[in-house]
């Protein structure tokens, strides 16, 4: 998909999106696709694998946190 595709409904300037979509590609998390004067872009599933590789981390690590803070808070109000 281009980036005017991708911009539609979105109410975001050419030059904005061309800026997220370059963070985007340096992240690893987009590819794109050069056709005559156009450049399409996809999801690269490699970038969200690292994603989903961190996320894993913190996955197991987040709900005792939470567990936690909520028996803080509950104890603080009583």
């Amino acid at each position: 998909m281009n980036a005017s595709a991708l911009r539609e409904g979105m109410g975001i300037s050419q030059p904005a999106m061309s800026q997220h979509l370059s963070v985007l590609r340096n992240a690893n998390l987009v590819r794109e696709e050069r056709r005559g004067r156009y450049v399409n872009y996809e999801v690269n599933p490699d970038g969200l694998v690292q994603i989903a590789d961190w996320l894993a981390k913190y996955r197991a690590y987040w709900p005792a946190r939470v567990d936690a803070l909520k028996a803080l808070l509950k104890e603080m109000d009583q």
